[in-house]
């Protein structure tokens, strides 16, 4: 558990300052079709806080599964993370606000489509681990990507330390099934005060 926690705060520490980086970078002029892709793969499928200054993505996990073993027979990649929304406090600063779990899946060859879903797992302790809410099943169907995410909670009654779980079940062109699961290594703090 105490690894878990380390990692973790290094791991908040990287993404606050990837964050602040990208936003220098936003202004950067890029093609057109760089773009849209970039603005697809950020399109929330959960309606986000309307208070929400920004959020930051914490604890992102990528995994990627070929059909057999084999990348000739088919490839798909799966990404999670949690997505805590921040909010500007009565003095002008920023605190989180909510988080929700997010998963993705990427097809990259050989995949005719992909059903998702993620769960939000909590814990204040060794044998505290608790399911705070997950999301529904969503299929790609014939599009190339599929994001879902679970609905927000509160970090003010929060565990502090938050995880995702993601699911994935993955139709090969061979028209044969695959059903995998992975999880955060290491989870993400809740930076509410409380923690």
């Amino acid at each position: 558990m105490r690894r878990r926690i380390s990692v973790s705060a290094t791991l908040l520490a990287l993404t606050l300052l990837l964050a602040i980086a990208n936003v220098g970078s936003a202004a950067s002029p890029s093609s057109g079709r760089e773009a849209a892709a970039r603005r697809a793969a950020q399109q929330p499928s959960a309606a986000a806080a309307p208070n929400d200054v920004f959020a930051i993505n914490d604890g992102f996990v990528t995994k990627t599964y070929h059909h057999f073993g084999n990348p000739a027979n088919g490839i798909l990649t799966a990404e999670t993370w949690g997505e805590t929304g921040w909010i500007e406090d009565a003095g002008g600063g920023v605190v989180p606000n909510n988080s929700q779990g997010v998963v993705r899946a990427l097809k990259q060859s050989k995949v005719l489509r992909v059903a998702v879903r993620v769960e939000l797992w909590g814990a204040d302790g060794p044998g505290t681990e608790r399911l705070l809410t997950n999301s529904s099943t969503v299929n790609s169907g014939t599009a190339a990507s599929v994001q879902v995410k679970t609905p927000e909670v509160d970090v003010r009654t929060a565990p502090c330390l938050l995880w995702t779980q993601a699911f994935v079940s993955i139709r090969w062109s061979d028209n044969r099934l695959s059903s995998v699961s992975f999880e955060m290594p290491v989870g993400y703090f809740n930076l509410d005060a409380h923690c």
